[in-house]
């Protein structure tokens, strides 16, 4: 049963599958000094891998002069360095008249450096790299949700997981944190990690609340959403709870409304599936409300549905209060009409039959009120 859309919602093509590239996805957004949009990707040429997350992936970027209905003047900005697997996973954010740029370099399934680059000139150019950190002897990056988080006080709060060596059967992934109070010139790690059954905690996504503190949203393999608070701006975290929304294992989103108390929550809103390839199906994209900082959330509608994967999640606020929701899809072999099919897929059906493309959706402010 596929789910109804609502028409006030504009579906983007950021950037599509073709000749050039298999995927792009895990994109990043941010609003210049002129109003106009600059946006942070990884992209994935075609080759043995496919779109594979260690495929033949570089970090682009392109631009938006009508507020994400187009963009244009795509250009690469980080590319593999012979040896290293792939570069992934970008952030963009602005700090007074900078725009800072982050991504991890993959050297290997057990170790990454974390580059961070700044332009003062809207994007137009970057300088070198400080990384944040430089081969890390573990598998630890930013995961599906690129963001960071610049406080009130102007603290710079990153998210991150980590885990001894990824794609390995005893992998068990835990979360946490990287702060910075001096603009991203230095860093410290937080003073514990998150962590979780099975394959563990992953991708956490960061959002101050209105008492100052912060709530980390986190995927997981046990059927739900889960979350953790910090009191002391990222210094250090909580151990996790369920948020009691349901979720297979994917990616989620935490942002708050401006000029709002509310939380924001992106998730697939599916079901638990023990045989699917991630637990559930990773449809339809969804949002939902929570008013007391995260303990209970309302439902309040779906982004975008169908028989696609709809996951590595990013929403950026406007100035106009217009959210820009970025998010890859692609055909998911194992659903029909919204149905699961009871056939699991192989890897390589999912990473070399179907493309994978960068979309966005723009959605007006007033489409969170009216629900």
């Amino acid at each position: 049963m596929q789910t109804a859309i609502d028409p006030a919602i504009q579906h983007i093509v950021v950037r599509a599958a073709d000749s050039e590239r298999v995927r792009s996805d895990t994109a990043s957004v941010v609003e210049r000094a002129d109003g106009t949009l600059l946006v942070a990707y990884h992209s994935y040429s075609h080759g043995p891998e496919g779109g594979a997350d260690f495929g033949a992936a570089k970090i682009y970027l392109a631009e938006s002069e009508d507020g994400g209905r187009h963009w244009a003047n795509e250009r690469m900005v980080a590319d593999i360095t012979p040896g290293d697997l792939n570069v992934m996973s970008p952030f963009l954010c602005r700090v007074e008249e900078e725009i800072l740029l982050g991504y991890v370099r993959n050297h290997s399934h057990g170790d990454t450096t974390m580059h961070l680059h700044r332009s003062r000139d809207g994007g137009e150019s970057f300088g070198d790299s400080e990384p944040i950190w430089e081969h890390a002897g573990e598998y630890r990056i930013q995961g599906g949700a690129s963001s960071l988080v610049r406080l009130e006080s102007g603290r710079l709060v990153l998210p991150i997981q980590s885990c001894d060596e990824v794609w390995v059967a005893d992998e068990n992934q835990s979360i946490g944190s990287y702060v910075s109070d001096d603009d991203g010139h230095s860093w410290r790690p937080s003073a514990n990690r998150v962590c979780l059954p099975l394959r563990g905690a992953m991708e956490p996504s960061i959002a101050p609340r209105a008492d100052g503190s912060l709530l980390m949203s986190i995927r997981t393999q046990l059927g739900a959403v889960f979350l953790a608070e910090s009191g002391d701006a990222g210094e250090s975290w909580s151990r996790a709870r369920t948020s009691g929304l349901r979720s297979p294992e994917s990616c989620t989103c935490l942002r708050r409304l401006p000029d709002s108390d509310d939380l924001v929550l992106f998730w697939n809103d599916s079901e638990y599936i023990h045989d699917h390839h991630h637990l559930g199906i990773r449809s339809p994209l969804s949002a939902a409300i929570s008013s007391d900082g995260g303990l209970s959330w309302r439902k309040i509608g779906d982004i975008d549905a169908g028989d696609c994967m709809l996951t590595n999640l990013g929403c950026t606020f406007l100035s106009s209060g217009e959210a820009i929701v970025t998010y890859l899809t692609t055909p998911d072999p194992e659903i029909e009409n919204g149905v699961y099919r009871g056939t699991r897929s192989t890897k390589e059906e999912r990473n070399t039959r179907f493309a994978l493309e960068l979309k966005a959706a723009l959605i007006p402010r007033a489409w969170f009120a009216m629900r």
